[in-house]
């Protein structure tokens, strides 16, 4: 898991050139051209990315995802929420079957909290079980854009 601020983003450039494409994408984009919940062909299915305006939920609502083909990169771009992560060598509870078609499975295991604030993504690998949308007090509306990226 990488978590930075968007200012800082061609740090990771490094990374690839699919990455470097999508974060690029994430800072110049206008969230207020985009559709909640609306898929956007960044460059076909090797980068797509959609916006959420969403409410965020109490933790126990929330479940630990994973992605077996993409790296998610989560970009808040207003509100505050929690993202969840799996503490590392806790055992896991698998909640669902691998869903090849939304590239997703849900898992239970023990977990924390990091707090994200507009302006601050992070990149998740399939090995990072993640839990996004969870309220650090109470829940609040966010604005999150989430750029799907190929692994391979």
């Amino acid at each position: 898991m990488v978590i930075d601020k968007i200012e800082n983003a061609s740090l990771y450039y490094g990374l690839g050139p699919r990455f470097q494409k999508a974060l690029e994408w994430l800072q110049t984009v206008d969230p207020n051209t985009l559709t909640s919940g609306q898929r956007v062909e960044v460059e076909g299915s090797d980068i797509y990315a959609f916006l959420f305006d969403v409410d965020t939920l109490p933790a126990e609502a929330c479940k630990l995802e994973c992605h077996k083909n993409y790296a998610d990169i989560q970009y808040l771009v207003s509100g505050l929420e929690g993202a969840g992560y799996a503490l590392p060598d806790a055992p896991l509870e698998q909640l669902t079957e691998y869903d090849a078609a939304g590239d997703i499975q849900f898992y239970t295991t023990q977990w924390d909290t990091l707090t994200i604030r507009p302006g601050t993504f992070y990149i998740v690998w399939p090995q990072d079980l993640h839990a996004p949308r969870v309220a650090m007090e109470q829940p609040v509306p966010v604005r999150r854009l989430v750029a799907k990226v190929k692994l391979n």
